[in-house]
């Protein structure tokens, strides 16, 4: 039977991700939600238009009675969450717009849901940086609450609002660990998708421009943090079945996303520049260090210290095995094939007629 499920966000990567797989999956109707801005950033749902079961509306998380007013109109039977203000690095420049966007704003939702759709199943998406500073790993659902940024802080707050509006009011109310996940649809002020399309424009200028002297400008030069960080990286697409199955469980238990291993930004950085077919160096080390091609010297990659974090988070690494044993759930790409699907899709923005091979690798 269809059913309305509202999905907000939808202009962003988990979002958009969202409304493809419940338009493949099942015969809702979605309605998705985008605060008005001046200028569109609609580029991840114009593949939507003239989709009949698709429409996009108003809301904003910042403004309770525009949530107030979505519940009331529409009574969902599903509501999903994935507006956020989710990059971890702003969130220490822009502390209260992520506490206001991030925490209070699914106090809103809870009691819009409690007042007006009360049968509505809610979905709010958790993150691994809740686990903050970590004292074991893998992280399961029993580790504690440990944020190290005001990011992590908001997300643990709104983890507390779901629990209690689940137990105090008994809502069909979760928020699920969802680990680094990324993707083709990820914004470039994210660090895996600078690099697939920092490393994208250099492949493409070499292309083009085999020889330093042939370029009228040099060659594009990639800048980044602590390259020893460590995440848990995860396909997003991949993340969308296990928000659904967690949906429509019996009961509302939460669980965590992951792929269970554990990768530093260097091993993302090279395994992008091999699958780019680019031949590099490296020397220096700390501050200091820097990556080269290798047959002409040029600078590739420089480490800036500004992209350093306050309170870096090392060892981020997610135990999946609940969420398989008891959803059935299980992520389908590594790391090497979400690299490559990242590269791919930067590089064929610039370049359609790439030689570089599609395979797929899985996890």
């Amino acid at each position: 039977m269809s059913k309305i499920v509202v999905v907000t966000g939808v202009t962003g990567q988990d979002g958009s991700l969202m409304v493809d797989f419940l338009l493949k999956n099942t015969d809702h109707k979605i309605l998705g939600t985008a605060r008005r801005l001046s200028v569109k950033n609609h580029e991840n749902i114009l593949h939507l238009e003239g989709e009949s079961r698709f429409e996009l509306i108003s809301m904003d998380l910042n403004d309770a009675h525009s949530i107030r007013d979505v519940v009331i109109t529409h009574k969902p039977d599903y509501f999903i969450n994935f507006a956020a203000q989710s990059f971890v690095a702003g969130s220490w420049d822009y502390p209260i717009q992520t506490w206001i966007t991030d925490s209070d704003a699914v106090l809103h939702i809870m009691e819009s849901i409690r007042r007006f759709a009360p049968n509505c199943r809610f979905y709010n998406a958790g993150s691994s940086e809740e686990f903050g500073d970590v004292i074991y790993s893998p992280q399961n659902e029993s580790h504690p609450l440990r944020p190290q940024s005001p990011y992590g802080a908001a997300k643990c707050a709104a983890r507390h609002i779901v629990r209690v509006y689940r137990e105090s009011y008994k809502l069909f109310a979760i928020q699920g660990w969802l680990f680094n996940h990324e993707g083709v649809r990820r914004g470039e002020d994210f660090v895996t998708r600078k690099i697939t399309s920092s490393i994208a424009r250099i492949k493409n200028t070499l292309e083009n421009n085999a020889l330093p002297l042939d370029r009228k400008d040099p060659l594009p030069t990639l800048s980044l943090g602590n390259l020893e960080a460590r995440r848990d990286w995860s396909d997003a697409e991949d993340f969308m079945n296990g928000v659904w199955l967690m949906l429509n469980q019996d009961d509302p238990l939460e669980y965590v996303l992951s792929s269970g291993e554990m990768h530093t930004i260097r091993e993302f950085l090279e395994e992008c520049l091999n699958v780019a077919e680019i031949e590099w160096s490296k020397m220096g080390s700390g501050d200091s260090e820097k990556y080269f091609e290798k047959e002409s010297g040029e600078l590739l990659v420089k480490i800036n210290p500004k992209f350093y974090r306050p309170a870096e988070v090392h060892s981020l690494c997610g135990d999946p095995a609940l969420a398989e044993e008891k959803l059935g759930w299980k992520r389908k790409v590594n790391l090497k094939g979400l690299v490559r699907k990242m590269f791919l899709n930067d590089y064929r923005s610039l370049n359609p007629y790439s030689a570089i091979k599609e395979t797929e690798h899985e996890g």
